[in-house]
């Protein structure tokens, strides 16, 4: 709109009409124009020259312009003044910005494991070798351990217009937790842990934790197994493949060489022919149809139901072949606490057998290395003892220096220390010398007939039989072995009787 009579301004040069908000330019050989765009963030200015030559530009009026625009945010007075003091003409240059809405991030859950199932993953040993029966495909966790976490969502920041208006921004979106069997949510709301050892996986909809394993069978599909709980084998255990478990393993047919460790109980539907090459070791019992060229270890007991023919057979508890025709031949069975069988060796064809009452050698050795070192911190503590009488004695008759004080008490807490170290040593020996004297009062009790070629061996005692003897059972008096009449005990029986 035009101003006109009192209001109008004359350019002297023009001799026009001039707009009223162009007055600041009454008189000036340039015109100032401004755009604004990019939804208002950004401003650009365009001086545009009325005449060959600008004489001179002033800040005011570019300052005027913006203003008159209401361009009050993000102005850049820098260039402005260079646009001024190099004369810049007849070019737009961006003199405003203003800021961008900055959006917030939605929620998210960091997963502490993969989720994308149990795909393979090979992985190579230190030394770049990769074993092709290691295909990693189980996720262990244990309780307590971190799952997932909940990573906030962040709220957004609202821009600005180079004209001061305010660009509202989007918050982000919350997200929950996934939690789902086995698992449990942490004081704060913000992790998702473990309630047990087990193996981790993404459902498609939550986090899942299971104690068991189970496949149909175990080859170069399934690839070694090393899981953190049980691990229920509905098949076949491929010859050279291992698992390794926390808890218990169960395989429903036979097994041949294979390595099977298991924390817990360790039972085979059928037998064991391990060539002499595979391994059974369970932290508890063992229960097997038939062992033949295996060897099995158990820290429970090992219940065989037929036979055990050349094998290796050591048990914490009691081994025990349950069929009334059960056997064993041509093989070492160690119990600490009982044998139980019908018969060892075949009639009239001697075979060596071994059946002993016994320890591991190496648990003789533990002790003897608990006593050498109770007598060398007995002689520590009465070193300390001594040490702290001197100071007591000090102590009594005036105060002690800072130093000594530190020295008395340094020692009051060393013989504490070895006074607890001397009593779990204690605890340990003792136990020590319980499975010692079991083993002095175990028996093997032979059912139906034991054939010349075997032996017997209780404690330090030992007896090979050169006849065979029937209905019999041996145990250990006065480091020598006697023979008594067969009597079933009531703990057998139990074992044998159940299903």
């Amino acid at each position: 709109m035009y101003y006109v009579l009192s209001s109008l301004y004359t350019s002297k040069s023009l001799k026009i009409p001039i707009p009223l908000s162009d007055a600041y330019l009454v008189g000036k050989d340039y015109t100032i124009d401004i755009d604004i765009y990019d939804q208002g963030l950004n401003a650009k200015l365009k001086v545009t020259t009325l005449s060959a030559e600008v004489d001179e530009l002033e800040l005011d009026d570019l300052i005027a312009a913006l203003k008159e625009k209401g361009i009050v945010y993000g102005i850049n007075d820098e260039l402005l003044q260079k646009i001024v003091d190099e004369k810049i003409v007849n070019e737009w240059i961006i003199v405003a910005t203003g800021d961008p809405p900055l959006h917030g991030e939605d929620g998210r859950i960091l997963f502490h494991f993969n989720t994308d199932g149990n795909n393979v993953r090979i992985e190579e040993d230190e030394n770049g070798k990769i074993n092709i029966r290691e295909l990693n495909r189980i996720q262990n966790v244990n309780r307590g351990d971190i799952l997932c976490e909940l990573i906030p969502a962040k709220p957004g920041v609202s821009g600005v217009t180079v004209n001061g208006k305010e660009i509202p921004s989007k918050n982000g979106k919350d997200v929950k937790l996934p939690p789902g069997k086995n698992t449990i949510v942490s004081e704060d709301g913000k992790m998702l842990l473990s309630a047990i050892d087990g193996m981790v996986f993404w459902d498609g909809s939550k986090v899942v934790v299971e104690p068991v394993y189970a496949v149909d069978k175990v080859d170069s599909s399934v690839g070694n197994i090393r899981f953190n709980g049980s691990v229920i084998v509905n098949g076949e255990v491929g010859d050279g493949f291992e698992i390794h478990a926390k808890d218990d393993v169960s395989v429903a047919m036979s097994v041949g060489r294979v390595i099977i460790e298991a924390g817990g109980d360790i039972t085979i539907a059928g037998g064991i022919f391990g060539h002499k090459k595979g391994k059974i070791i369970a932290g508890k019992d063992v229960k097997v149809k038939f062992a033949q060229d295996a060897y099995i270890e158990a820290q429970g007991t090992i219940v065989v139901e037929d036979y055990i023919l050349n094998s290796d057979v050591k048990a914490k508890g009691p081994v025990i072949v349950k069929s009334n025709e059960g056997w064993i031949a041509g093989s070492n069975v160690v119990s600490e606490m009982l044998i139980y069988t019908h018969t060892v060796g075949k009639e009239g064809a001697p075979i060596d057998s071994k059946l002993i009452i016994g320890n591991d050698p190496k648990i003789l050795l533990e002790r003897e290395e608990l006593y050498d070192n109770v007598e060398a911190r007995i002689k520590d503590f009465l070193k300390l003892k001594s040490s702290l009488l001197k100071l007591r004695k000090m102590r009594s008759a005036a105060p002690l220096g800072k130093d000594q004080e530190a020295l008395y008490k340094k020692i009051l807490g060393a013989i504490e220390s070895v006074r607890s170290e001397l009593v779990e040593q204690k605890k340990a020996i003792e136990s020590i010398t319980a499975r010692l004297q079991r083993v002095l009062t175990g028996h093997i009790y032979i059912a139906g007939i034991i054939n010349e070629g075997a032996s017997i061996m209780i404690g330090n005692a030992r007896k090979d039989i050169l006849t065979p003897k029937t209905s019999v059972q041996f145990h250990a008096s006065d480091d020598e072995i006697t023979e008594e009449e067969f009597s079933l005990p009531q703990e057998i029986k139990k074992i044998v009787e159940k299903g």
